[in-house]
């Protein structure tokens, strides 16, 4: 399958934001059940992919189709330096076991060199599985974990 990252448009926020708050529901429902912290489509940071330059949506392309979304910019969860990190990442389910989503995962780390880090939660034993499968293919250098109570931090470089 033919995966492709293309930037969303001004134009498609609308679009993203109908496939973002779903994910965003499901993320909760596994790590966040009680709402301790709060509405998860609450997301005062969400206009800003369109205005700050360190922020960058992607849609997910997979043969034509749209397959899902991610989300970049320079926050780190661990609150070290890094040059990019992926905020949020979503397969749309028709294309997951594809090998859609390690492609573009890959695809995004291509994008650009430097230290990049992004978090998983544990109770997401998914998406746990999928990035341990997706990193050990990626040629990544000085790749390490960060372990936290609820969460694990992958911090490592590209070249």
């Amino acid at each position: 399958m033919d995966v492709a990252l293309v930037p969303v448009a001004l134009a498609d926020k609308a679009e993203l934001r109908a496939m973002l708050d779903p994910y965003l529901i499901a993320h909760a429902d596994l790590v966040d059940p009680a709402r301790v912290h709060g509405d998860p489509t609450e997301q005062p940071h969400f206009d800003l992919y369109w205005t700050e330059p360190g922020r960058i949506p992607l849609w997910i392309v997979a043969d034509g189709a749209r397959a899902g979304f991610l989300l970049l910019n320079d926050w780190s969860p661990s609150g070290l330096e890094v040059d990019r990190a992926i905020s949020e990442f979503c397969v749309a389910p028709a294309f997951r076991r594809t090998g859609v989503g390690a492609a573009a995962a890959l695809a995004a780390f291509a994008s650009q060199a430097g230290c990049w880090e992004l978090q998983v939660y544990r109770a997401n034993p998914a998406g746990m599985a999928f990035w341990a499968r997706v990193l050990a293919a990626a040629p990544t250098t000085d790749r390490h974990e960060i372990t936290d109570e609820d969460r694990i931090i992958h911090r490592f470089l590209m070249p």
